[in-house]
């Protein structure tokens, strides 16, 4: 990892219940490269605020920010999220962070995006090296009868004010969409998996579609056609170049890698171990090996990964516990209601109950109300 400038900061008093439940994050060093975050300090600034102050209250280093190549720790940035809307009393601040993204912004990433031939080729070289850039988010992109489904999920456990981090990352892929595909695209619709906000003005202003709150995911759908889009200025031979160094940086270890194609497998309810075995390019036999040589197993980390998804919409949508069993891959509320047991001790509907107590884990209160959309 990149040596950075910002120390991981103070941690809430309250432990985080996956954590409880199965022990210590396995990457707990997870990072997330600045770059994302370059519009923060200005953007502060424009609205009277001292980018200084606001790090310091997220326990970051004041200068953090000044450098793209800097990293915080992943688990960190929503709540330097959440820190600038208070303190710049701006519900959507995170939007408007999004809004200033390029992909001169995204490092590695970003350049082999640039340098795709087509827009699907872009997304997909994107996704497949984006931990470069974010240690706790993956983009997914999902085909489905002639519509794409572009957006961010969150698989990295202990992370703070997800629906803060959700908006930034959409909002950046919607500029990203927009550098490459012209000023004027717009996507057919705009989902968003936590409720709805106070005022939602800025977020239809901002993407300029009709936006669905209380989604089971975050996403940007539009026609499928749109990934045959070619892409001006693009360079093969420099992204032979650039994919051969982001290749030799591509040193994630088994478990991480597995964690991440879990939450992203989940999106069309379905991770059985021969689909990850192949995903990862190994036999499933040796998956499990190797899984246990790190202590762990192929159930343990989809539990895992059912768990944190499970509470990131209970946490901060009103879609019904059914709908969100379903999105797990679960045959009905009562098998899903019993996982969630034996995994924090309380019932699906106590956890929701609680978040909407608690503003670190539940629902956003500077801007999310707490009805259904």
């Amino acid at each position: 990892m990149a040596a950075g400038r910002f120390k991981a900061g103070a941690r809430s008093g309250r432990r985080n219940a996956p954590s409880e439940q199965f022990g210590a994050t396995e990457n707990e060093e997870a990072s997330q490269r600045v770059g994302l975050l370059a519009g923060i300090p200005g953007l502060l600034r424009e609205l009277g605020t001292d980018p200084a102050e606001v790090a310091a209250s997220a326990g970051l280093d004041p200068d953090g920010l000044d450098t793209l190549e800097n990293r915080i720790p992943f688990v960190a940035m929503g709540r330097l999220l959440h820190y600038c809307a208070v303190k710049t009393g701006c519900q959507h601040f995170a939007l408007l962070v999004g809004q200033r993204t390029r992909l001169s912004h995204l490092g590695l990433p970003g350049q082999l995006a640039r340098h795709s031939p087509t827009l699907g080729a872009a997304i997909r070289a994107f996704a497949v090296y984006e931990h470069l850039d974010s240690q706790g988010m993956a983009t997914f992109l999902l085909e489905k009868d002639g519509v794409a489904t572009i957006g961010p999920v969150v698989y990295q456990k202990g992370a703070e004010y997800g629906d803060q981090i959700y908006d930034l990352y959409i909002a950046a892929t919607l500029s990203i969409m927009r550098e490459l595909c012209g000023a004027r695209w717009r996507p057919e619709r705009v989902l968003f998996s936590h409720s709805m906000p106070t005022d939602a003005g800025p977020y239809r202003s901002a993407f300029q579609a009709p936006c669905q709150f209380n989604a089971e995911r975050t996403a940007l759908v539009f026609p499928a056609t749109v990934l045959d889009h070619r892409l001006a200025g693009a360079d093969l031979e420099q992204f032979r170049i650039l994919e051969t160094q982001a290749h030799a940086r591509d040193d994630l270890g088994v478990v991480f890698r597995l964690r991440r194609t879990l939450r992203i497998l989940l999106l069309g309810q379905a991770a059985s171990g021969d689909q990850v075995a192949t995903l990862l390019l190994m036999h499933h036999r040796t998956l499990n090996r190797r899984l246990k040589a790190e202590g762990t197993t192929f159930q343990e980390l989809l539990d895992e990964v059912r768990f944190e998804a499970a509470c990131q919409l209970l946490d901060t949508a009103r879609i019904p516990i059914t709908e969100i069993a379903v999105s797990l891959g679960y045959a009905d509320i009562s098998a899903f209601s019993r996982a969630f047991r034996r995994w924090s001790g309380a019932t699906p509907g106590d956890r929701r109950r609680r978040s909407q107590k608690e503003p670190r884990r539940g629902t956003h209160r500077l801007s999310h109300a707490r009805h259904a959309s």
